[in-house]
């Protein structure tokens, strides 16, 4: 019987993009990345809302990104985040900004800056929307992230500070003199300008200097309160005003990126992470909202009472205060940096939220 030969006939270019298009396209690698969390899992803002916004993103991606949350400062405390994530002991982390006026000065001053009138007029979701709309309009604002090979994705709003103290604290006259933990450019003015002497401390310090008398009290907000459980140690809390609190000028804690491992995702699952981070701004402010709400009544329920100054305490406050404005504009503008139009559109940002004339949401 004959054998037949069979002969190699070289592809051309158009048999080889038919195999091409039927052969299944490779699936991209899936991204391992973790993330460290300075403070408990349950710590509401880089916590609880941490797990959420990890959930959404593996869904988003289908599973391409997959998020390890490691809690408790195990892998990086809150006062080393920022030098932690830069040098990719984690992938992505959370920070309070005001932490890092050295590195940051824009976002670390307007999240330490505290303006009695119009902190005690806003609420987080318009503190959130004006955070978003400066780091749109304002270059300089992400930029002085990424010049840290960092990158800025999500920001979640504080409840607005209050003093937690180991002895009563009803009325401006009663800070005077007290030791009370601050921390940031402007925050510790603050509190000098109601009489007391701030002292800088960690958070992770707080619990035992309350306990022992190295300091009378803590400005932190409410949830932190709880999960630091400092009401076993101090009774008293005082919110800084009639209503909620003053709010900071920004929304003060930031989830961000090792730029590195930012670049290693593929430009869809980039996008789906924006967009994640995007549709979580008001999942994020409503659980603050309820999370403050949450943290006062367990405070409450250890036996912690909690007083608010009256209106004429934050009046008095106001005028002898300096202007924390102004404060913070100078010290922007001493960076080279557009303090002095950032805080402008600041002011103009809050005045139409306040009015009504602005509804971002």
């Amino acid at each position: 019987m004959r054998s037949i030969k069979l002969r190699a006939v070289p592809l051309g270019i158009g048999s080889l993009a038919l195999a091409a298009a039927l052969w299944p396209a490779a699936a991209p690698a899936q991204q391992q990345l973790v993330y460290a969390n300075g403070y408990a899992k349950t710590h509401v803002q880089v916590g609880v809302i941490a797990d959420e916004w990890i959930k959404r993103i593996e869904d988003a991606t289908q599973g391409r990104v997959k998020i390890r949350h490691v809690a408790g400062g195990a892998l990086l405390k809150p006062e080393n985040m920022l030098e932690g994530i830069r040098g990719r002991v984690a992938d992505i982390g959370s920070m309070v900004a005001s932490f890092f006026p050295g590195q940051l000065p824009i976002a670390a001053t307007l999240a330490g800056t505290v303006d009695v009138d119009l902190g005690n007029k806003i609420d987080m979701k318009g503190v959130t929307a004006i955070t978003m709309r400066l780091s749109e309009e304002f270059e300089p604002f992400n930029g002085e992230f990424h010049k840290l090979g960092v990158r800025p994705v999500y920001w979640v709003p504080t409840p607005p500070y209050g003093i937690i103290a180991t002895k009563p604290i009803q009325a401006l006259a009663d800070f005077k003199g007290k030791k009370v933990r601050a921390f940031g450019p402007n925050l510790p003015k603050l509190l000098e300008a109601a009489g007391a002497a701030p002292l800088a401390l960690a958070f992770g310090e707080i619990y035992t200097s309350l306990q022992t008398g190295v300091i009378d009290g803590a400005l932190t907000d409410p949830p932190a309160m709880v999960t630091g459980r400092f009401g076993e140690v101090a009774k008293h809390v005082v919110k800084t005003g009639p209503g909620d609190g003053a709010l900071t000028a920004i929304a003060p804690v930031v989830y961000f990126f090792n730029n590195e491992s930012w670049t290693k995702l593929s430009a869809q699952d980039q996008a789906a992470v924006r967009k994640v981070s995007a549709d979580m701004i008001l999942y994020g402010v409503e659980t603050m909202i309820a999370s403050e709400k949450a943290a006062l009544a367990d405070l409450q329920k250890q036996g912690v009472s909690v007083r608010h100054l009256s209106a004429a305490d934050v009046a008095t406050l106001a005028k002898t205060a300096p202007d924390f404005l102004k404060i913070a504009e100078d010290s922007i503008n001493e960076k080279g940096l557009p303090g002095t139009a950032i805080l402008k559109r600041y002011k103009e940002l809050a005045a139409d939220y306040i009015s009504g004339k602005w509804k971002p949401f």
